[in-house]
């Protein structure tokens, strides 16, 4: 008898220990967001020409100047129908400065969630494309201040229904969209189809595939252009080094000639993680958004083809949720045409909430 007691006292000391775990109730909303504050210097203040090409490595036929500004404000909201159902949303408001009236509202990411497996789900609404690999990264990501143009060749988002997930060592993204692009109406008549798929062929070494087969009629243009393009990524990380690249080959539209042309683009990234809060970083990136064509007159980033050399070093207060300051700069060359080069300084402070 005394040792039925002795065997049930502990057990139920332990009973009475266990914590309860709070059951998780339907429906509910998580919410977050994303600032980034940055330093333009040298000839990269400006982005673009006024309703020209996203042109970001600041080699143009348009003055620039230093500016500080708020480079993004983004909010995320998701909300949770069930277990395995969610809208997904990103917001942004992005500021052209720090006034409110320079403040327009942008929706990003608006779309039905459905984990239909472990690993798999179906995405309905606006979304990512599944191509490529820098691009599909959030921002708050990044390896470099900004994106490749290479990268930037096409709309990152548009309207349609996708499938993505992983299986053993593949990851897989594969959709139909309507091919105008994020917040834009249908108009071309057609559909797009977009898919991905990479392998991890050991621990550390990644490669992948994409493909873009679609058309798209321009503002303005009463005619639709093709759209084909297929990239190339590699993956590479051991211990403190990380090797990132890409390629791209585009022969119809893109955003930077704004017409079908012929375009070939890559980069090539490096990282070495020097403490625990600090990592060095050097790149290279290049594109020729018309490889069949350029202006000899006067530098033209519809034309001509360019590169660009960064360093730069990344400093965290946190990797995880990432706050971090990045540091870069910047020695660009235009590489057809009229003798163009440059070089800036960019500075990124980051918070991720």
């Amino acid at each position: 008898m005394l040792l039925l007691f002795s065997a049930a006292a502990p057990a139920q000391e332990e009973a009475e220990n266990e914590v309860e775990e709070p059951s998780i109730s339907y429906p509910r909303l998580d919410l977050g967001g994303h600032i980034q504050i940055q330093l333009d210097g040298g000839g990269l203040g400006a982005a673009r020409e006024e309703g020209g090409p996203p042109v970001r490595n600041g080699i143009g036929s348009f003055s620039t100047n230093s500016r500080i500004s708020p480079r993004r404000l983004r909010l995320y909201a998701n909300a949770y129908f069930a277990e395995n159902v969610s809208i997904v949303t990103e917001t942004d408001f992005e500021p052209d400065g720090f006034e409110q009236a320079d403040i327009e509202i942008t929706p990003l990411d608006l779309y039905l969630k459905w984990d239909y497996a472990e690993g798999h789900h179906f995405r309905i609404g606006q979304a990512k494309l599944p191509f490529g690999y820098e691009f599909l990264r959030s921002s708050r990501t990044l390896t470099t201040v900004e994106r490749s143009d290479t990268s930037r060749l096409y709309y990152q988002r548009d309207i349609g229904i996708g499938a993505y997930g992983e299986q053993g060592d593949f990851e897989y993204g594969i959709g139909v969209y309507q091919g105008q692009g994020e917040n834009n109406a249908e108009r071309n008549g057609s559909n797009d189809f977009v898919a991905r798929l990479a392998y991890q062929v050991t621990p550390q070494f990644r490669i992948g595939s994409s493909g873009h087969l679609g058309t798209i009629r321009p503002d303005g243009s009463p005619d639709d252009m093709a759209v084909r393009r297929v990239g190339l990524e590699a993956l590479y990380q051991n211990g403190p080094w990380i090797l990132e690249s890409e390629l791209i080959l585009s022969d119809g539209f893109n955003l930077f000639s704004q017409a079908e042309t012929p375009a070939l683009g890559y980069y090539i990234y490096g990282v070495r993680r020097l403490q625990d809060s600090l990592d060095a970083v050097v790149g290279y990136d290049r594109l020729d958004p018309d490889t069949d064509g350029k202006n000899s007159l006067r530098s033209d980033t519809r034309m001509n083809d360019r590169d660009r050399y960064t360093v730069g070093l990344n400093y965290y207060f946190s990797r995880d949720p990432i706050h971090r300051i990045m540091v870069n700069y910047e020695f660009r060359n235009e590489l057809e045409g009229p003798s163009a080069s440059g070089s800036g300084i960019r500075l990124r402070y980051q918070f991720v909430w």
